[in-house]
């Protein structure tokens, strides 16, 4: 099988990227909260592998930082990398969420210079953050207005064809849904049903392409290497049932 033909289960989704998280050595919770994302991002029809590498990649090159601050603003709060680094979208999808839950009410929610905002989208939306709006402007002058409509149901507005995923390095400003936000002129809307998407999962398996490799790979480092030591205390699996 070709990677381009591979299928995994949303379950394998929930096993490999969780270890692929901590395989970056991002916290334990952090890498379930990044599984679950992904999950989200499968049912909606997108490849995880396309959508989370990069940001793996960025905290492996240390590109990114998982350090992250907060600060208090006339307008709502701030969150931001206290190093020059991007700030990793692994960490900033929790914390947005977190504050969310909270309740942010009218004021708005500032996130400085994350790397990949499509994993922000996805917590959000995997955590249900109905009623809410995110707008940014990324480093190569891409613009994306993502509103959460109701349960299950989303859009994205931006200002050409670019596909969100691909979208890097944002300001990103979350508050609640506002008709003010015009269109850019010719701007590109998709709307999406999540529970469309989700019944073909559930009957083909998630399709994975040539980003897999990179996952698996994330994924691998948490593996025990297979010696006459480990194998005497337990590690691996059994040759049958019963074992």
């Amino acid at each position: 099988m070709t990677k381009e033909q591979l299928t995994i289960s949303l379950n394998e989704v929930i096993f490999f990227f969780t270890r692929a998280g901590f395989g970056v050595k991002a916290p334990i919770g952090v890498a379930e909260d990044f599984a679950r994302s992904n999950v989200w991002i499968a049912e909606n029809g997108f490849d995880p592998g396309l959508c989370s590498l990069g940001a793996l990649d960025n905290i492996d090159s240390q590109a990114s930082d998982l350090a992250i601050l907060f600060k208090k603003t006339e307008n709502g709060g701030r969150f931001y990398c206290p190093s020059d680094l991007y700030l990793s979208s692994l960490i900033a999808s929790v914390s947005v969420v977190d504050r969310i839950n909270l309740g942010i009410k009218d004021n708005e929610l500032v996130v400085k210079n994350v790397d990949f905002p499509v994993l922000v989208i996805a917590a959000m939306g995997a955590n249900k953050c109905n009623g809410l709006q995110a707008f940014w402007l990324d480093e190569s002058n891409h613009e994306y207005l993502v509103r959460f409509t109701a349960e299950g149901v989303w859009e994205v507005v931006s200002s050409d064809s670019q596909p969100i995923e691909l979208s890097k390095g944002a300001n990103m400003i979350i508050q609640p849904i506002s008709s003010e936000i015009t269109h850019p002129y010719n701007a590109s809307i998709k709307k999406y049903i999540a529970a469309n998407e989700k019944e073909k999962i559930l009957q083909s398996g998630v399709k994975v392409g040539e980003n897999w490799q990179g996952i698996y790979d994330y994924f691998s480092r948490c593996l025990v290497k297979s010696t006459a030591e480990s194998r005497a205390s337990g590690a691996g699996a059994g040759m049958v049932d019963t074992d």
